[in-house]
């Protein structure tokens, strides 16, 4: 039986956003297990490549925003989770990962499409970077009718 007592469900704000963290918190209710809900605030792909500048408090702002969102979706599911948010250039699916294996967690919910379709296009999807890396459990919810 694989025990599951750690769960980390990284959220970016997308329209997918709220199945992925209904899901994870059921299973958070189901395995008694801690929920870490994680957001990566990264640097913009065209700020990265032409050296553009971001205002950090724009990309600040636009984190607490995807954090307020998934309070609500825990708080409709009545799940109590920790959150964090970590603002950071490169890979989010390598955070995540990081994060994942500081955490010594037993199994990420992830999205399977995120917020930036035009990174993904570029660099690969954030899930498909977690899923060949993590060393966990990961669970890749897909957004069906």
């Amino acid at each position: 039986m694989v025990s599951i007592k750690k769960i980390l469900a990284p959220v970016d704000g997308s329209e997918y956003m709220r199945k992925e963290l209904e899901l994870a918190c059921d299973l958070a209710r189901t395995f008694g297990a801690e929920l870490t809900i994680f957001h990566v605030i990264a640097m913009p792909i065209s700020a990265e490549i032409s050296g553009i500048p971001v205002a950090a408090t724009e990309m600040e702002e636009a984190g607490r925003q995807v954090i307020e969102s998934a309070k609500k979706v825990a708080e409709s599911c009545g799940v109590t989770p920790k959150y964090d948010v970590e603002f950071s250039s490169g890979n989010p699916g390598m955070k995540i990962v990081r994060r994942a294996d500081s955490e010594r967690t037993d199994l990420i919910v992830i999205g399977a499409k995120g917020k930036n379709r035009l990174r993904e296009i570029l660099m690969g999807s954030v899930a498909n970077s977690v899923v060949n890396n993590a060393h966990c459990l990961v669970l890749v919810v897909h957004q069906t009718e």
